[in-house]
């Protein structure tokens, strides 16, 4: 990983932090009572920034040292770094399942991202699976392009929604 690119990485990751922040307070205030389910939303979403973080420790430690390295402990550092983006998935998967469940029976989010974030989350629990168990899958990481978009779709509507009174109930029937 290069230098410019870790650094747009890191990036998206803080302006991540935002987003979560944005999401976990809209679905809050739809779904009421303890918020469990909006807490979920935090929590899964920071975790698995938390784990990708921790995976780039050993690519740092192996770009900053590559000429005192071994061909196999690169490998390995390497290995490390790819386990740990499948391991991303899983949180991820518990983070859309809790908002396609409070999308999906209120207003929070349009339904119809309610239910890509409930398609997103079997995607990410299968190519969390699939990654885990081969590394090398090539299609394991297809739920995080959609995801990208998933998370500028949701943005919009998030900043739209900022500071007006949209009502975050489904009206009875819809």
């Amino acid at each position: 990983t290069t230098q410019p690119a870790f650094a747009m990485e890191v990036l998206a990751f803080t302006l991540f932090l935002f987003f979560l922040g944005s999401l976990s307070s809209a679905m809050r205030l739809a779904e009421g009572g303890g918020g469990a389910l909006s807490t979920t939303t935090f929590g899964a979403g920071l975790m698995s920034i938390t784990i990708k973080l921790g995976s780039a420790a050993p690519l740092l430690a192996a770009h900053s040292n590559s000429d005192e390295l071994g061909p196999d402990v690169k490998v390995a550092l390497q290995d490390m770094n790819n386990a740990s983006f499948a391991l991303t998935f899983f949180p991820l998967a518990a983070m859309l399942a809790a908002v396609a469940l409070v999308a999906i029976r209120t207003a929070a989010l349009p339904s119809w991202l309610g239910w890509a974030a409930a398609a997103l989350s079997v995607g990410f629990a299968v190519g969390g699976l699939a990654g885990s168990a081969d590394l090398a899958s090539e299609w394991a990481g297809l739920p995080m392009v959609v995801f990208t978009a998933w998370v500028i779709a949701a943005s919009v509507v998030l900043i739209r929604r900022a500071g007006t009174s949209t009502p975050l109930t489904r009206p009875a029937g819809a």
